[in-house]
């Protein structure tokens, strides 16, 4: 099969898929207190196939497997630290599985890592050294269990996320870098939902961008967030870019769907981002199959 990297040489866009963890809690599967939805592949491996298998129907090309809250540490806070190993390798068959089953393309696999802290604490997040190790060591099992690539999400604190792009580049597998912001009270571009004090959003890009990641992108961000994120990722990266948004609003350990943008309307805008030179198109929190469906029928066509 072409190499992910190798797609890029397509004019056209690549669709990924959309939220994983928010879909999953809208199909019923319970939302853990420590590690979210980083159980499912144990306890709803039918439910989390499926819903890869439907993205895949829907026009995705590339799949994230449930590993976004599944570290060593985030899995050991919530008593499964035995398993971890086992869960991240069931996570990624999952997804496998869905491709084989449901793509009639194309279709790529990734692991996705986390800045997530257990519990959603910034305070239970281990230091950067030992964050980015545990980080590391799921990234070795993601790629021997056959991902494709790794998708590194909502970086935003310069310690944690260089150490946490050097230790995924290191596995060998092409590496996504998403960068998440926010537009706060004063009209500045910030980093979204930092440890300490929210930072100029081209700082903390600058800092870690050029790591040797394959893309950059704008992710987990409000779609009206997103547009000034992909400017600035525009002006400071290299890399091509990437945006997949969320729409809704989480009140851990539960995403809350109200004003979640309509399929249309996300369409519509990740035409004119595609138009502006963004190659990766996909969804975060709150967007599911349908916005993906509505997404990539307007862009094929």
């Amino acid at each position: 099969m072409q190499d992910i990297s190798d797609r890029f040489s397509d004019p056209r866009p690549i669709i990924l898929d959309g939220a994983t963890s928010t879909e999953l809690e809208r199909r019923g599967v319970p939302m853990d207190n420590e590690t979210w939805s980083g159980l499912a592949a144990l306890s709803h491996p039918g439910v989390l196939r499926d819903l890869h298998a439907d993205y895949l129907r829907a026009g995705a090309e590339v799949l994230i497997a449930n590993t976004y809250a599944a570290a060593p540490h985030h899995l050991a806070a919530a008593g499964f630290g035995d398993r971890a190993r086992e869960i991240n390798a069931r996570s990624v068959e999952l997804a496998l599985e869905a491709r084989d089953a449901a793509a009639d393309g194309p279709a790529w696999v990734a692991g996705s890592l986390s800045l997530m802290a257990p519990g959603f604490h910034s305070a239970n997040r281990p230091a950067p050294a030992e964050h980015a190790e545990q980080l590391r060591v799921q990234a070795s099992w993601i790629a021997e269990t056959g991902a494709d690539l790794l998708v590194l999400e909502m970086l935003r604190d310069i310690e944690w996320s260089t150490a946490a792009m050097d230790a995924a580049v290191s596995v060998g597998l092409p590496v996504w870098a998403g960068f998440s912001c926010v537009v706060d009270d004063t009209g500045a571009l910030v980093t979204q939902g930092a440890v300490g004090e929210p930072m100029p959003f081209e700082e903390a890009l600058r800092a870690v961008a050029g790591r040797g990641e394959a893309l950059v992108g704008i992710m987990h961000s409000e779609i009206e967030d997103t547009d000034p994120g992909l400017e600035c990722a525009r002006r400071v990266c290299e890399a091509p870019i990437g945006a997949w948004p969320n729409s809704g609003h989480f009140e851990p350990p539960h995403w809350q769907f109200h004003a979640v943008a309509a399929p249309d309307e996300f369409a519509a805008t990740a035409a004119r981002w595609v138009k502006d030179g963004v190659r990766v198109i996909g969804g975060c929190c709150g967007l599911g199959p349908e916005h993906i469906r509505a997404a990539a029928e307007r862009l094929r066509n």
